[in-house]
């Protein structure tokens, strides 16, 4: 079984607390110098932090490059999902929020209906149309269809 960085970062850590504990247990021995155990003591500490810290600043970078890049892929999924009329529902919530606090209103949502669109769409198109057939200029432009004489 192979362990991971993570776990083998918890395993040296481990050990050098208990490395630690043995050269306090080591110092207060008689015959040792403890002015000399001490300082060396901190150092493994010391040696301690410089190695997590080398260990987890790779393994963060790491994790950092994999949260871009999901992330990327995450947010093109959610984009796909959202409807783009959903800002319209967005900005109507936010002005009764403004509402609510008696602010003035930003933005003025018209009323829409998709039947009275068509209705419009059709009335400009026929108004093109008539245009175009009323106008000289663009029947004597206007091609040829089948079976059509050309002037």
């Amino acid at each position: 079984m192979t362990n991971t960085t993570y776990e083998i970062l918890a395993l040296l850590e481990r050990h050098f607390e208990e490395s630690v504990t043995l050269l306090k247990k080591l110092s207060t021995r008689p015959g040792q110098r403890s002015a000399i155990l001490t300082p060396l003591t901190d150092q493994l500490r010391y040696l301690r932090a410089q190695i997590g810290f080398e260990v987890t600043e790779q393994a963060s970078d790491f994790e950092m490059e994999r949260a871009d890049h999901w992330g990327r892929i995450h947010k093109r999924y959610e984009d796909w999902l959202k409807d783009p009329d959903d800002v319209y529902f967005h900005v109507q919530d936010r002005e009764e929020l403004r509402k609510k606090k008696g602010l003035p209103p930003r933005v003025i949502i018209l009323p829409w209906s998709h039947e009275e669109e068509e209705k419009l769409l059709t009335v400009k198109r026929a108004k093109a149309r008539k245009k175009r057939e009323t106008n000289p200029r663009n029947r004597s432009r206007r091609p040829a269809g089948k079976g059509e004489a050309t002037p």
